[in-house]
Order: structure tokens, then C-alpha cells, then sequence
């Protein structure tokens, strides 16, 4: 690995190799829907640590992107919330990102012992090698390697629309 590449993931940037994913779907149209079923864009958690992953509920499947400076974005309610339009653009501000899809934390007294992630977003259309990128992120809040599992879960992908 290259000097750059290793400077890069200490500070929570892309690695070499990384391949960027751009939204399908126009990002406007989806923050007013956000907006009109009672959503703020000021809810979406950017966790800076192991026990802020503490808002998400055990065991519920959560929607997540990895932006593109290499930080988490996850929607403030479980994927299966009724009304729940924190979709993954709106997650990264319309933005390209690293990966996207559903990250589910398991707890056993209070403590963290498994983080499932997935890759399915249907916006992105992001690929299961790209899971490392969120991988490296719940590293850079102190998550253990050895808890963090994928599950490959392809996305029917959106046919791609107009931009942002």
C-alpha cells in the first residue's frame, strides 16, 4: 500500500482503489418527501464513535452510506419504519459515495458483538467488495474487525434518472 493510501485511511478517506457510486434518482424530489412525511435532514446520525451506534435499536436493519471523505451517514429510524423516507441519497445529500445499504447492530449487555452490513440500495447500486468502506468506518469508531460481518444482499437497481 502506497504512503498516500495509508495517510488516507488514517484520516477516514477513500482507499486506493475505491470506486465511488452516483445516486440514480434525482436527490430534490426525495428531501420533499423526506420533509412532508414529518423527516429532517438534521436526524440523520454521523456516529464519531463505537457507542453512538447506541441510537440504533438491536437487531433492526438500518439504512447507511459511506461518503466519500469516509464517514457514516445512517437513517434515524429502522429501514421497516412505516414512513420512513430516509433513503440512501437523501443519507448522502444526493452525493456519490463509497458504499450503501443496511447496517444491523446486535448488542449482549450493552456491548456491540456483531454489525451486519449489506449492499442493498437500490439508488447506488453498490457491489458487496464495496461493504469495505463501511468496514473501515465502524473501525474508525472503535468497532472490532472480527464483529463486523457482510451479507450480500444484490439491489434491484433504479434505472437512472435525472441528477440533482
Amino acid at each position: 500500500m502506497s504512503l498516500l493510501a495509508i495517510a488516507a485511511l488514517a484520516g477516514g478517506a477513500r482507499a486506493d482503489g475505491d470506486k465511488t457510486f452516483n445516486s440514480r434518482v434525482a436527490y430534490a424530489p426525495l428531501v420533499h418527501k423526506l420533509e412532508a412525511s414529518g423527516g429532517d435532514v438534521g436526524r440523520i446520525l454521523h456516529p464519531r464513535s463505537r457507542d453512538e451506534l447506541a441510537a440504533l435499536a438491536a437487531g433492526k436493519r438500518y439504512k447507511f452510506v459511506v461518503t466519500t471523505d469516509g464517514k457514516l451517514a445512517i437513517a434515524p429510524l429502522p429501514a421497516d419504519a412505516e414512513h420512513n423516507e430516509y433513503v440512501h441519497p437523501v443519507l448522502a445529500g444526493g452525493a456519490a459515495v463509497l458504499t450503501a445499504g443496511g447496517i444491523t447492530v446486535e448488542r449482549r449487555d450493552g456491548t456491540i458483538t456483531r454489525v451486519t452490513l449489506d449492499e442493498d440500495s437500490k439508488s447506488y447500486c453498490p457491489t458487496l467488495d464495496s461493504l469495505a468502506a463501511a468496514e473501515r468506518a465502524l473501525a474508525r469508531l472503535g468497532v472490532p474487525a472480527a464483529s463486523i460481518t457482510r451479507r450480500s444482499q444484490p439491489p434491484r437497481c433504479e434505472p437512472v434518472q435525472g441528477g440533482r
